[in-house]
């Protein structure tokens, strides 16, 4: 059963990526910025706590 979830989203992602390459970029771009975004809050906080 997990192989068949994991292929399926595979496939998913595949197809997505194919037919809407504009939206899967922005997706990515988002969560980049999100991830880019939690670690300078995490490093402000520990400065913060540093000093």
């Amino acid at each position: 059963m997990d192989k068949i979830v994991k292929y399926g989203l595979i496939a998913f992602v595949i197809f997505f990526v194919v037919t809407a390459p504009e939206s899967a970029a922005s997706i990515i771009n988002r969560a980049i910025d999100g991830i880019h975004s939690a670690g300078n809050g995490l490093s402000n906080f520990v400065t913060d706590t540093v000093l």
